[in-house]
């Protein structure tokens, strides 16, 4: 098994009001297909300067964006 980190952007963005891709593009300034991608959480990877955007705009941590599980190891 793999150690898996999950993305929490929409997760975040919508215990802060923001409930639709249209509403994540206009807080941040993104292009539509950019924001679209975050809010459904469809990424393979994402940038320092995409997430220090977001934890800005949402008012939150890459802790509340990134949730970490590691591997669980076999004994």
């Amino acid at each position: 098994m793999f150690d898996v980190i999950k993305i929490r952007i929409r997760e975040v963005a919508e215990s802060k009001g923001i409930t639709t891709a249209y509403q994540l593009q206009k807080l941040t300034g993104v292009q539509a297909t950019v924001a679209a991608k975050w809010y459904k959480n469809d990424l393979k990877s994402i940038g320092i300067e995409s997430l220090n955007l977001l934890c800005k705009k949402l008012n939150c941590s890459p802790n509340d964006l990134l949730d970490y599980t590691p591997d669980k190891v076999s004994a």
